[in-house]
């Protein structure tokens, strides 16, 4: 009897403390009527909706649901914004984004550059030739070849993330290169 008592008190209590602090903080997990879950660690996605993350230099990195069809623009958007340090070179805007997968916005600028006046060198996936390529941190002739071989069969890269689509090239040499590539001049 006393146990029933703690448990059914202890669960009112809870309760009680989740309505508060909805109350104080509307952005916690599980208020998705702006269409972003923010920092959420769980997204409500249905037929008609994708749960996509982005990093790098936005406003507010995370996790956000999206309507299926959403554009790179969408996603921004629904981050806030990029940073002023974002690429502009990094990103198409009309990219489409797919469902359960983040996408990274790269710098312009080192982060540790105070004065920001010395952009990062890159090289861009879509234009280079395998020599360019070779130059990157983790790529050599055998990769860049791959890279060649794969753009020139697929079209080009709507997204930084679209190069792990070629073989070899997974998270691990991504997160090497990721701040020196681009996708335009």
């Amino acid at each position: 009897m006393v146990l029933t008592k703690v448990i059914i008190g202890t669960l009112i209590v809870t309760i009680i403390g989740i309505i508060v602090l909805k109350a104080i903080d509307p952005n916690l997990q599980g208020n998705s009527n702006n269409g972003g879950s923010g920092d959420s660690s769980i997204d409500i996605v249905d037929d008609d909706n994708i749960s996509v993350g982005v990093s790098g230099e936005v406003v507010r990195p995370g996790n956000y649901t999206l309507a299926l069809g959403s554009s790179m623009a969408d996603l921004i958007e629904a981050a806030g914004g990029v940073t002023s340090n974002a690429d502009e070179k990094c990103y198409f805007f009309e990219a489409i984004v797919e469902d359960s997968t983040s996408y990274y916005i790269a710098p312009l600028y080192e982060v540790d550059d105070v004065c920001g006046n010395n952009p990062i060198e890159k090289v861009n996936i879509n234009d280079a030739d395998e020599e360019e390529l070779d130059s990157l941190d983790g790529i050599g002739e055998v990769m860049s070849s791959s890279i060649v071989q794969h753009r020139e069969e697929n079209g080009r890269f709507e997204t930084l993330e679209d190069i792990m689509d070629v073989k070899g090239i997974g998270n691990s040499i991504f997160s090497k290169i990721k701040n020196n590539i681009c996708l335009s001049d």
